[in-house]
Parts: structure tokens; sequence; C-alpha cells
């Protein structure tokens, strides 16, 4: 079976490990896969420096590109990731005359505009696969049919996870005992003022909290700001974007996650798997995958969510018990192979339904 992916971001983030590990995986399988991406994008230099199939795809004549590399029957299906390649992957596998699928992430609905609702037609689409239970749901209130909806979970490459060692560089450059930290994007939607908010709601009752945000993007100025409004610069402290922050994750007492709208998060999967104890808004993605093994909070509730955090630090029973049974359900439910086996099976089914 020969599948080319097509995935446009040329940032780093949940997704772009997704693929990522998913192209990995996939090559150790029955599935010839091949990627096309954004050239110079982080996504792009790390699948070639794995030595996986990567292909430049730039935006410009990108459909004419993928319809010439096509043409010959070299692929069975099309794998398409985000937005982007959703426009142009379906447009090319309408004319190459074969299937396509494409990863669905987000918790967003489709937008209701006659491009939005040409680009997710299931005219244009032969199945989407939904990350979560949750993403599927919002996906069928669109009206998306719920015979050619799945869900393969988002999953995680434990063995790498397991190699990596604990980065406690931050910890040694502060004096308080514990360290609570966030990671991902500076959006609007990861809702960051509130563990910024939270943080200055604690400071007036414990000192011994060192806080970390892990990320970059458009709300970093406004978080900075925030931060010296509330006169903790002392404890707070943006890294900026790191590569790969599993080691600093491992270094945490507790994970930080007030993301408003999550498909599912990697980040708090991650966490789970190695142990480490989440504090989070109870968004839907999130919860699911939480499954029960942590803490969630509202997403405004400063209060509620330093509680919580304090439970997490200062009950070791309890935190003990949550980041065990964390670390055996995502170990038994998110392992990398189980996402890979079941994009097979979506392939698969896919291909039969087309026949």
């Amino acid at each position: 079976m020969k599948v080319a992916h097509i995935h446009t971001n040329g940032e780093w983030g949940g997704g772009e490990y997704q693929v990522f590990h998913l192209l990995s995986g996939l090559t150790l399988s029955r599935v010839s896969p091949v990627l096309f991406t954004t050239p110079g994008g982080v996504l792009f230099e790390r699948t070639k420096a794995a030595g996986l199939p990567v292909e430049e795809l730039p935006l410009k004549g990108a459909i004419s590109r993928l319809v010439s590399r096509g043409k010959d029957g070299s692929w069975d299906l099309l794998h398409l990731h985000d937005s982007k390649a959703a426009s142009m992957g379906s447009a090319a596998g309408r004319r190459l005359g074969i299937p396509v699928v494409l990863s669905r992430r987000i918790m967003s609905p489709i937008r209701q505009n006659p491009l939005s609702r040409r680009k997710y037609s299931p005219r244009r689409l032969s199945g989407v696969i939904a990350i979560s239970e949750s993403v599927r749901g919002v996906f069928l209130e669109c009206g998306f049919p719920e015979d050619r909806t799945f869900v393969v979970q988002s999953g995680l490459d434990i063995a790498a996870l397991d190699a990596v060692g604990a980065d406690y560089s931050l910890r040694e450059k502060s004096d308080r005992p514990h360290l609570v930290g966030g990671i991902g994007k500076l959006s609007p939607k990861k809702n960051w003022q509130l563990m910024v908010r939270t943080a200055a709601h604690l400071a007036d009752q414990t000192a011994d909290i060192q806080w970390i945000l892990v990320g970059d993007g458009p709300e970093r100025e406004n978080l900075e700001r925030l931060v010296e409004d509330l006169g903790i610069q002392d404890r707070f402290l943006f890294t900026g974007f790191v590569p790969d922050a599993v080691g600093l994750l491992k270094a945490m007492d507790t994970l930080f996650f007030p993301s408003l709208m999550e498909g599912a998060s990697v980040t708090v999967r991650q966490a789970m798997a190695v142990g480490v104890p989440v504090v989070a808004v109870d968004a839907p993605g999130t919860s699911e995958s939480l499954a029960g093994h942590g803490w969630l909070v509202g997403g405004n509730d400063v209060e509620g969510a330093a509680d919580s955090l304090l439970q997490s630090l200062l009950d070791s029973n309890r935190r003990h018990a949550v980041g065990l049974a964390a670390k055996e359900y995502a170990r038994a439910t998110y392992d990398m192979s189980r996402t890979v086996d079941g994009t097979i099976r979506v392939y698969e089914q896919i291909l039969s339904m087309d026949r």
C-alpha cells in the first residue's frame, strides 16, 4: 500500500509530532509512505535528518506538483494533515482518482462558508480520522457521514520518551523546591493568563513554587506584561521555544495545562506517560485524554486551579497514586504502535469502500 502524506505547517507542535512518528511507524509496516511538506520547515528538516521519505512541497503550484508526481499510479491514497493540505490534497485526489483521508486534530467546527463546505465535503474526502472521540463528535455535528468518520487516538513514542533524561537546569537556578510548568504555543486559546494569575494568587500564600512557561507565540508580550503588572517576575520564567521539551517536562513537579480548546494534547499525554501529574482546564479533548487521572478546573477558576496545584504538590500519597495511574493508563492506551495499526485499518477500510 502506497500513501502520500501532505502537511503544510512549517512550525513544530503536537500535530507535527504525530505526523513524524506516524511516518516512522508506517515505514516499518506494510505501508510505503512519503511525506510532502513545507521546505525548510521543522518537520521537513527532522524527517530528512531521520532518513525518512520526504519531499519538498512549496505552496505555489502544489496541486500541479502532486498530480504530476502521482499520475503514474505512485499512490493508492492521499493522507492530509492540516487545513491547507485539505484544500490542495482533496483537489489533487480528485484529479488523480484516488481516495483522500484527512486527519482532524482540532475541536473547531467546520466553518459554514462555501470554501470550507467544499473543502470538507464527503464528495472530496473519503474519510476523516479524528484523534479523539471529542474531535469525532464535533465533526459529526457538522454533518460528515458517521460511517466514514473514524477515531485513531494520538500516540506517543514511549521508547523515545524513556530515552530522554530529565533536564534539571532550570530547577538548579531556583531556590524554590517546587517546579510547575506549562508547555505549548503562546496563543489566546491556550489561556496562559490563567497560569499567570494562578501563580500570582499562590504567591500570596507560598513562596515555594517556581513557574516556567515553555513556548513562544503571539501572546508572549501580553503575558510578560501581565507577569510584570502582577509583580511575580522573580518566580515566573519564559523559556521561549524549546525544540524538544520532554527533558524539562520530566523535571516538573506538575504540568499546568489551561487550554480552552484541545483535540487531545500530546503534551498532556506525554506528562501522563512519564508520571508527571497534570492540572488542566476541563476542555473536552483534555479531559478525555486524562480519563480521570489528573485535576480538572474551570477555564477562569484561579482559586480552583490554585487548590488543585497545592494538592498535586503537597499531598504526596495522592500525588503518587495519580501519577502512577496516569502513567499506566497512558502507556496502555497511547502507545504509537496502536496509532499506526489503527491508521492502517482505516486505510484498508477506505480502500475497500472505494472499490
